[in-house]
């Protein structure tokens, strides 16, 4: 089974997935409904916290991104997430100069490595900065747990300045109603069947 990427300078290639039940791809309708939206991300640093496939950030790589940060905590899904970055890197040498960084951890110790890494971006890379949550649905613990660390801090405000971007399911997963309960404010929803991505912005007052 495979996906291909929609836009960009890799459109039309391929991304293999594993087997089995161990990833649940985001629809071909909802990534394109939000990359239409978001069709060039020209220095954008890309985040995938539970990546799966890698595609939705292997689009944004091919749609510009400066970087894109690839996390997947199950063994078999990584060596796959692996083998799409190597072939993808391979096709396209000639073209994209970004990176491409493979880690295989949990959402909660990812996201906790990623704020000392994101401690040493510029003030306009942070700003740049596109984090894309999209756990199984039913595991929503993991929801909770990242967004209660983006907003966290001994000053109670967020260390996160740049767009959070929440992929789930009222059915299987969190009703999008949930998200203002938490003081996140909707800035863009994209919706395909039951499913829909949820963007909003940090600090939450701004209209990036």
């Amino acid at each position: 089974m495979s996906v291909k990427i929609l836009g960009g300078f890799a459109r039309g290639q391929s991304l293999s997935i594993p087997k089995g039940d161990f990833v649940r791809p985001t629809s071909v309708m909802l990534r394109r409904r939000i990359f239409d939206y978001y069709q060039k991300l020209d220095d954008c640093i890309f985040v995938d916290i539970c990546a799966g496939s890698g595609a939705m950030g292997f689009e944004a790589w091919s749609r510009g991104a400066e970087v894109i940060y690839l996390n997947e905590a199950n063994r078999q899904v990584i060596k796959s997430l692996e083998e799409n970055r190597e072939n993808l890197l391979l096709k396209n040498h000639h073209k994209k100069n970004g990176r491409i960084v493979c880690s295989h951890t949990t959402a909660e110790k990812f996201i906790l490595h990623f704020k000392d890494i994101y401690a040493t971006f510029s003030a306009d890379q942070k700003e740049q900065t596109i984090i894309f949550l999209d756990p199984p649905y039913a595991q929503q613990s993991i929801y909770f747990d990242v967004v209660k660390e983006l907003t966290s801090h001994d000053t109670n405000e967020s260390w996160f300045f740049g767009q959070l971007w929440i992929e789930s399911d009222p059915v299987k997963g969190i009703a999008m109603s949930k998200w203002s309960t938490l003081s996140l404010t909707s800035f863009k929803t994209f919706e395909q069947g039951d499913s829909y991505i949820f963007v909003t912005n940090f600090p939450q007052n701004s209209k990036l």
